[in-house]
């Protein structure tokens, strides 16, 4: 399973077992093969860090084995500062994300990459809007 994103109440996002797919659960976002390193690239971009202090804004809450899958929540930091975007914000934001990184192992057009940062952060966003009327709800990946 790709890595996906998803919005949940912690506990029960803890419950989950190995074999469980999370879509059938909770509401899910694929994060189309913008991993770690690439998502650590636009919360270090956001709030204005350097990438080593990005890197603890997804923090392991579960773990099924040595070899996986992982649970990661996403910080508040990052989840206040995605949720104070603005729609008409986000093809600016995807257009500077784009030049932030290694960007070629997603092997996509400047186009379509931009196109999918976008949809990626327009989703995200808006979960994190979510998290923020609801506040017992937190942003979790989860990544195999």
């Amino acid at each position: 399973m790709p890595e996906i994103m998803l919005l949940g109440v912690e506990e029960q996002v803890l419950s989950l077992e190995i074999g469980d797919n999370p879509a059938d659960s909770f509401p899910c976002m694929p994060c189309e093969g913008i991993h770690t390193e690439l998502r650590t690239q636009l919360y270090a971009q956001l709030l204005g860090i350097f990438f080593d202090e990005a890197e603890s804004l997804e923090q392991l809450v579960l773990e099924f084995g040595p070899e996986g899958p992982w649970v990661f929540k996403l910080d508040v930091n990052i989840t206040e500062r995605l949720a104070d975007i603005e729609e008409d914000d986000i093809e600016n934001i995807a257009r500077i994300w784009s030049e932030s990184g290694d960007m070629e192992a997603l092997d996509l057009e400047p186009g379509d990459l931009i196109d999918v940062l976008s949809r990626f952060l327009y989703n995200l966003v808006h979960f994190c809007m979510l998290i923020r009327q609801e506040q017992v709800l937190s942003v979790f990946i989860y990544t195999e």
